[in-house]
């Protein structure tokens, strides 16, 4: 069984890749393109019977239908003769429900394309939730971004047109069985014919699949420039680079117009040669078919009929490969992406977490995101509950880090990071950050209303409204959304551009308070306000004293005064730790900063 696996998945990945997601929908796909070949090939056989009635026959018996003449011996033994009344109308029977079957057989490929489109979207969407942030901080945010909008729409392409290939080769197949049947020296001919033809698609596919993993690359490129140009367009703005960094992403989008130029040619190709090529073996067989092996023309022109039926088949599922193989690169690129989230993912499973009661200890902690190259070294320190604590240091001193391992982002390379005497790692994670609030010095503002913002899209329910105002209060921004025309209903704009830099900052400090939390995190949370601005945040901050445990990562000296004990990071190391007035006589280097900073 294990070699079987094996075999599929070297010389089938692409199948065994649908199927992981689509399941039995596959082999209904199959069934289905079966059972329209075999209706089709059926009903053409009633024409081998209408051409011996046209010479005047009363009713035919089949003598020319090679392998076929059970269908005539079967209407013989049900008492029914095969009379041109009857010809027709099984005919007609016969393309009756081949037409049905299109109509189920279309209707559930749409289905199925829709189905593994949602599926895989949902599932990346699932594993991107439980990316490492580890991962995250080094990946490509372009390719990222790239892999979840255009990339899912060339994989459902590329799963559409294998489907369809598929289909198109079982038809040919079942023509081909049909063409046996009835000739099998005219059906040796047409496998020959259609077998050349590999020959000149080879090179188009090789092509095209090349052109495509170029494409995807090019995508990636594109998104990830987007992605800055949006990010930084005020510095671009400001600076005047904004129309030389847009002549950048023009030459990407060019480049991506060529590959998807070169790949539209290469298709057009396909299309056009296909016909001639066909027209071209039609007319080669059945020369040799008359000429050379004296056929019968009733026979020849029914073999001819299933067989162009069948070489049209052939050449759709050409046509349907490389329209595959145009967007294989994609395929390739979020299987590989799905890989590397699956490589990164952070496990889900531990203690529950329910509230903050006791102490948070670090022993002898080392991080580095490569092995050899640690950030943090030897890291001994403990946070009570409801006390608050400042982090300084020079910028690269480690601070950030330091509570991003705090925070459950990163994991401790050595030592250990306990909560409440329980090991961090044996903690579920997710659980634990809900009692975090982080508030950073670009605040997080969505394009919505203020309720929105604040509750993380809740229903105004009477409780939650009640939370609501609660949170606005604690952040000292009640006043003001109630002097606003809609209140909590008014919209934000984009990143917030209807508020003042401390109204943002009260909104992200609102939503933290919402959450009901035990670790209020402030990462520079005040140094790019205005220093009225920041003195109304800190009176806020400092009202929340004693209700929560507040780390806090200091830029401006001025903000921390009255914390409960301040660690002074230095290149990744403790260097002292006190409260403010007591590290001022015992580091030096503490005091320097205090000086420069002329508080």
């Amino acid at each position: 069984m294990k070699r079987v696996k094996a075999l599929l998945k070297k010389y089938f990945s692409s199948f065994v890749y649908f199927y992981r997601y689509l399941g039995y929908r596959m082999f209904i796909v199959l069934l289905l393109g079966l059972l329209i070949g075999l209706l089709d090939a059926f009903g053409l056989t009633m024409f081998l019977p209408l051409l011996e009635l046209a010479d005047g026959n009363a009713q035919a018996n089949g003598e020319n239908m090679g392998g076929l003449d059970f269908i005539v011996e079967f209407l013989n033994n049900s008492g029914i003769d095969l009379t041109l009344f009857v010809a027709l109308l099984i005919l007609s029977i016969f393309f009756v429900f081949k037409g049905v079957a299109t109509y189920f057989s279309e209707g559930y490929k749409v289905k199925s394309v829709q189905y593994f489109m949602s599926t895989l979207r949902l599932k990346l969407t699932d594993l991107f939730t439980r990316y490492s942030f580890k991962s995250f901080v080094s990946a490509d945010m372009g390719r990222i971004q790239n892999s979840f909008t255009t990339e899912v729409w060339r994989v459902a392409g590329a799963y559409s047109a294998y489907s369809k290939g598929i289909q198109e080769i079982i038809m040919t197949l079942v023509y081909m069985f049909f063409v046996f049947l009835i000739d099998w020296k005219f059906a040796l001919l047409v496998c020959v014919g259609g077998g050349l033809t590999n020959f000149i698609y080879s090179s188009i596919y090789k092509k095209t699949a090349k052109e495509s993993t170029q494409l995807t690359q090019h995508n990636s490129n594109y998104h990830k420039g987007m992605i800055q140009f949006v990010n930084n367009f005020k510095y671009l703005k400001a600076t005047g680079l904004l129309n030389k960094y847009s002549d950048k992403l023009k030459k990407d989008i060019e480049v991506i117009e060529g590959a998807n130029r070169k790949i539209g040619f290469l298709n057009a190709l396909v299309m056009g040669i296909r016909e001639p090529i066909l027209i071209v073996i039609v007319c080669i067989v059945i020369s040799i078919q008359v000429y050379v092996l004296e056929g019968n023309l009733a026979t020849i022109l029914m073999s001819l009929l299933l067989f162009y039926r069948a070489l049209t088949q052939l050449l759709n599922f050409q046509t349907s490969y490389n329209t595959f193989l145009s967007n294989s690169g994609s395929l390739s690129n979020v299987t590989k992406f799905e890989e590397e989230l699956l490589e990164a993912e952070e496990k889900v499973d531990g203690v529950e977490f329910k509230v903050f009661q006791n102490e948070i200890q670090l022993r002898n902690v080392f991080f580095g995101y490569t092995k050899g190259d640690d950030i943090l070294k030897d890291i001994s320190l403990s946070f009570k509950r409801q006390k608050t604590y400042a982090f300084v240091g020079e910028s690269g001193s480690g601070k950030t880090t330091l509570v991003n391992l705090i925070s459950g982002l990163l994991p401790i390379s050595a030592g250990s990071l306990k909560v409440d005497g329980v090991d961090i790692a044996q903690i579920n994670k997710a659980s634990f950050q809900k009692r975090i609030g982080y508030i950073a010095q670009e605040p997080v503002v969505f394009n919505d209303t203020i309720f929105n913002n604040v509750t993380f899209w809740d229903e105004p329910t009477d409780e939650n409204l009640t939370r609501f105002n609660h949170a606005i209060r604690q952040a000292s921004i009640y006043e003001f959304v109630n002097s606003l025309t809609e209140k909590e209903n008014t919209l934000l704009g984009n990143n917030g551009v209807n508020l003042s830099g401390g109204q943002k900052q009260r909104i992200s400090i609102a939503r933290e308070l919402y959450k009901e939390i035990d670790i209020l995190i402030l990462d520079e949370a005040t140094s790019a306000l205005d220093s009225e601005t920041e003195k109304e945040i800190q009176y806020n901050i400092e009202k929340l004293r004693g209700e929560y445990t507040i780390l806090i990562i200091a830029h401006r000296l001025s903000t921390i005064r009255n914390v409960d004990e301040v660690f002074l990071m230095n290149k990744g190391r403790l260097e002292g730790q006190g409260s403010f007035d007591k590290l001022i006589h015992t580091s030096e280097r503490f005091k320097r900063m205090v000086e420069l900073q002329e508080i």
